[in-house]
Formats: structure tokens, sequence, C-alpha cells
């Protein structure tokens, strides 16, 4: 035990990945608790780093620890190291460990006071992240500020002049960390954007670097693509012309690195064609949202070219992520009922019928209505034929009709049904 290499816990989570690769959502799930039991970073970033694109779909809640909290701000940002450039408004995911070691060394009586909030919470808990956050983001950032460079920061890959600039960008956006969640939890919410937040966010944003600009417009167009013309504040919020040219330059450098995270299979491609139908819903409103605040903008008019290609592969991404969720939610449990589907299982068809019909509200944007008619009708047939074998009662079939092609087809079922008496 005494012998074992401080590199022996990735070596054997590298040893695991195809196993973990193949596994199922609960199994993922299982070994991720066992992990987080284990609080050991070694372990923590070998399987992170394996099994990061199956987490960003399931998403699951972790245990709420004070470095957990320090970095929801930058969760968007950040990326592998071999992803990152110093120009990128990115973080690389190796830096996360000894600032967040910095950082807890600065905090003094504040961080055992942070530690009592967020204890026996997971990152679900929207109450305790803002209550904690709050407390820990603008502290962070004042640390960070002044700091040395940490102890370990070798570790990270990155040579000493890296750390400087990189401290200043995160520290830029933990200052504004309170009211980018506002900004972002108002946005879920269907809230128009807050003109006082709008304010706080751009207060002294000249005085940021560059590429901090950059990360913080790039947050804005996550959370809330509503607020492009956020964006367009902060272009010109400069006093001077130099000035206005930086940050005209930061928000070209944050739209373009957002387009090109689009354009990859990591971006909405992921999560629409493996999270819910519910999270692919929503994702579709948000990155149609932001293409059509683009197209309206002629002063982001330099980015039109990529659009073109974006808007395709989001249809491509939802005609498939459409037909998969009708053959799973629908055409599989009904094919396999052997006998009437009791109550339960009618509420998880017609939840799956009102999350397709919603989906499909939203890609119809992208074109191919015959597409979605033709699928429709298909899971319509499907109620058709297991209410035929007398798996459905005729008002559970009514019921799903009606969501999947309307009141008028179920009023017409029941007619028709009511005339062969």
């Amino acid at each position: 035990m005494g012998n074992e290499s401080p590199k022996q816990p990735q070596r054997d989570m590298q040893a695991l990945r195809p196993d973990l690769l193949e596994a199922d959502d609960h199994k993922i799930r299982r070994v991720l608790a066992v992990v987080d039991g284990l609080a050991d970073p070694a372990i923590n970033q070998a399987l992170l780093e394996t099994l990061r694109p199956r987490l960003a779909t399931l998403r699951p809640a972790r245990p709420l620890r004070l470095t957990r909290l320090l970095f929801i701000p930058l969760d968007p940002l950040t990326v592998p190291l071999r992803g990152w450039r110093p120009s990128d408004p990115t973080v690389p995911r190796p830096v996360l460990a000894p600032i967040a070691k910095l950082v807890r060394s600065g905090l003094g009586d504040l961080g055992p006071l942070i530690d009592a909030i967020v204890a026996g919470h997971k990152t679900d808990a929207a109450h305790a992240i803002t209550q904690a956050g709050e407390l820990l983001w603008p502290r962070a950032a004042a640390i960070l500020t002044t700091a040395p460079p940490p102890a370990d920061w070798a570790a990270t890959g990155l040579p000493p002049a890296a750390y400087k600039p990189l401290a200043a960008s995160i520290a830029a956006v933990l200052r504004r960390a309170p009211q980018l969640r506002c900004l972002a939890l108002d946005e879920a919410q269907g809230l128009a954007t807050d003109n006082a937040v709008v304010a706080d966010i751009l207060g002294n944003i000249m005085n940021e670097p560059e590429t901090a600009c950059a990360m913080i417009a790039r947050l804005v167009l996550v959370h809330s693509p509503h607020a492009l013309p956020l964006l367009g504040c902060i272009a010109g919020a400069g006093r001077t012309s130099d000035e206005k040219d930086v940050l005209r330059g930061s928000v070209d450098n944050a739209l373009a690195s957002v387009l090109t995270h689009m354009e990859r299979d990591s971006g909405f491609a992921h999560e629409i064609g493996h999270g819910t139908l519910t999270e692919a819903g929503v994702e579709v409103r948000r990155v149609l949202t932001l293409l059509r605040e683009i197209e309206t903008d002629k002063s982001f008019s330099s980015h039109w070219p990529r659009l073109k290609a974006i808007r395709h592969k989001l249809a491509e991404v939802c005609r498939t992520r459409f037909a998969r969720g009708v053959r799973e939610g629908l055409v599989a449990p009904l094919a396999a009922a052997s006998r009437p589907v009791d109550g339960p299982a009618q509420t998880a068809l017609e939840s799956s019928a009102r999350e397709l019909r919603k989906l499909e509200t939203m890609a119809r944007k992208l074109g191919d209505p015959a597409g979605y008619d033709e699928l429709l009708r298909s899971a319509s047939d499907t109620v058709l034929t297991a209410a035929d074998a007398g798996n459905l009662t005729p008002m559970r079939k009514y019921r799903l009709i009606e969501i999947l092609a309307g009141p008028e087809a179920a009023e017409a079922l029941y007619v028709k049904a009511c005339g062969r008496r």
C-alpha cells in the first residue's frame, strides 16, 4: 500500500475505461456515488475525463462541496487541457484543483461557514448554491486578484506564465457570478432580462482583460440567449475607440467560441441527441433563440455564414432524436404490452407524447414538416393497433390520439366509434 505510485489511481481508472463507456446509466450513477464518497481528486479527475460526455447527459446531482460550488459559474467554460488555448474564453480543467486549494486557504473563517451552508446538499439545491455562492464567489475573486501561483501549479501542465491571466479572467467571472446566476435563473423561468442585473454585469467591464470580457459574454450567451442585446452594450461600453475595439473583439471571440461549440459533436448534438425529450426541447429552443438573435442583428453579420450549416446540423439532430423518442416512448412500450396498460404506464405514454409534440413544434421551424407528419402518423397508428389488441381502453386511446394528432382527430375517432354502435 505504501509503495503505490501517486499515479496508480489514474492508471486503475484508465483500465476501467472500456467497461465504464459501455455501462448503463444506473451503473454510471453507482460508480459516481462511490467516487464522490472517496473524494479523491486523482480518481475523480481520471474518471470524469472518461465519463464527461455521459455525465453531461445524465446531469446527476452530486454532493455540493466548496470546490464544486466555486466553479459552478465556470462550468460552461471548462475544457480539457488539449482543447484549450490562451486566447480562448475557456478554462482548462487541470487548473481547477490547485486554484480551489488556493482559494480555500485564503477564505479564513468564511470557509467553515460556507461548508456549513452546503453540508448535506447536492448540486440540485438551488437555494443553497445561491446563498453560499454569494458569500464565496466575490471573496474568491478578491483572493485570485492578488494571490501568487499555487505551489502545485506545475501539476496542471501549464507554464508559470499562464497563471496570472487565467486567475485574472476567472476572478472577473466570479466577481459577476451572483448577477450571472440571476440572469440565468430569470431566463429559465421565462422572465424578462433585469436591467439592474445587466448594469451590475457591465460595471467596470472595460477594466477587465479581453479574454475575461469574452468569458463573461459567452456565459451570457449560454445562459440567456434572449439577452444578446447585452453583448451590444458590452461592445459599446468603452470610453475610447480603442477600448470599444477591444470589447467588440471580446464579444466576437465569445460568439465565435459558442458557434464552434455548436459545430462540434460535444455541443448541442450530444445534449439533444442523448438527453431526455424534455432537455432536448429546451436545448432546441435555446439554440434557435440564439441563432435568431444573431441573424437579426447586423452587427454580427460576420458570423452569418456559419449559421446555415449549424441549422442544418440542428435539423438532422432533431429528426433523429424525435424518431428515437417515438420508438422508445410510444412504439416500444405499446408493442411490449401483453395486457391493458395501467394508470402509471398511461401517464408515461402521455408524458412522452407531450414532450414529443413540444420538440416537434420547435423542430418544424427548421424544416421537413412532412417528415414529422409521417412520424406522428406512425405513432398514432401504433396507438390504434394497441387499442385494437385490447391494450388500451377507448378513453386512453382517445387521450393519446388527442395529444399526437390533435383534438379533431380524437373527436373523429370517437364519432366513428359511436356510429358503429
